[in-house]
């Protein structure tokens, strides 16, 4: 059996849940002891999902900033591409607990997980 999966998230927040199927998947995954180590990385638009400023109440969406906090309460990782934030935001503020990886560091997360799944 598989130890660790790493959730690629591609896709822009709302619009449709993928984001948010994504970082459930890997929580559940943890919560039920199917593996010890998950993952979320956000890249390409999926790295808007790390924004601060999210109000999914407002067009009734899953809280993907509220997925981003359970999983980090299960010790999972989430991680969110530098450069390619920056190309689409700037500098605004991203979800506590989030952290801004390099592409070499993706590349070697990536390489660390027996699974790696796409939403």
């Amino acid at each position: 059996m598989s130890q660790s999966i790493l959730i690629l998230a591609t896709k822009a927040p709302y619009g449709t849940e993928d984001f948010f199927a994504g970082a459930r998947l890997s929580l559940a995954m943890l919560a039920s002891g199917s593996i010890s180590r998950s993952t979320v990385l956000m890249v390409g638009d999926g790295t808007l999902n790390a924004i601060a400023s999210q109000n999914p109440g407002a067009i009734a969406m899953p809280s993907n900033p509220e997925a981003i906090n359970d999983l980090a309460d299960f010790e999972g990782e989430v991680y969110v591409l530098e450069e390619d934030l920056k190309a689409r935001v700037g500098d605004l503020p991203i979800i506590d607990g989030v952290k801004k990886i390099s592409w070499e560091k993706a590349r070697e997360l990536i390489s660390d997980h027996e699974l790696v799944t796409t939403f």
